[in-house]
């Protein structure tokens, strides 16, 4: 005689179907926040370049160098600044924040959500403000040297050479951020919780 299987109960099948109800649930709304933050990336690095052009514009034609400088230094490194933390955070180790959050740590905790959020994190920090400062950096760094070299009979090359110094400034000091994002990760996710959570303790 062939040996047939043996008839599934209906509380069986009905929890198959609970679970492929929950799992299609979760599927959909995990893709639903994905729609949602593409949006809000969108929506956001449109407000805030626009924000910071405006500013940069009118801070490099109103005033002198002393301060024009300061704020070209300021998109360079915060850029550097934040395309570090986006990469501590998609390469760091949750566990020991895991043990941190235990003991109802409020850093720990933090931590414990940047790096369950390193997807966001990441865009956020390397894709939205790292690239913004990019190009925030570009543009204050040409008008400034437009001013520098007005009237200059290279005015042309003087400009093409410190638009390229910046470019360069902005690769090589990301790429040793890179280096020190990787070596210190949990260093650099914990003083981020840190810094989100005011100090505290």
């Amino acid at each position: 005689m062939d040996k047939t299987d043996p008839p599934r109960s209906k509380t069986f099948e009905s929890n198959n179907n609970h679970k492929g109800k929950n799992g299609n649930r979760k599927e959909y709304l995990r893709k639903k926040a994905q729609k949602r933050w593409i949006i809000t990336a969108f929506a956001l690095s449109f407000c805030i370049t626009a924000v910071l052009s405006l500013g940069s514009d009118v801070v490099v034609s109103t005033l002198d160098m002393a301060i024009a400088i300061p704020v070209l230094l300021f998109f360079i490194f915060t850029g550097i600044i934040f395309d570090a933390v986006g990469l501590a955070v998609a390469v760091a180790d949750i566990k020991p924040f895991n043990s941190m959050a235990a003991r109802r740590m409020v850093t720990g905790k933090k931590a414990v959500w940047l790096i369950s959020n390193a997807e966001k994190v990441g865009s956020f920090c390397n894709d939205l403000v790292g690239d913004i400062c990019g190009v925030m950096s570009g543009a204050t760094g040409t008008a400034i040297a437009a001013r520098l070299f007005d009237g200059m009979a290279s005015e042309v090359w003087l400009t093409l050479m410190m638009t390229s110094l910046i470019s360069a400034m902005m690769v090589g000091f990301k790429a040793i951020g890179k280096l020190i994002a990787v070596k210190h990760s949990e260093k650099i996710v914990l003083y981020t919780a840190k810094v989100m959570c005011g100090f505290k303790k």
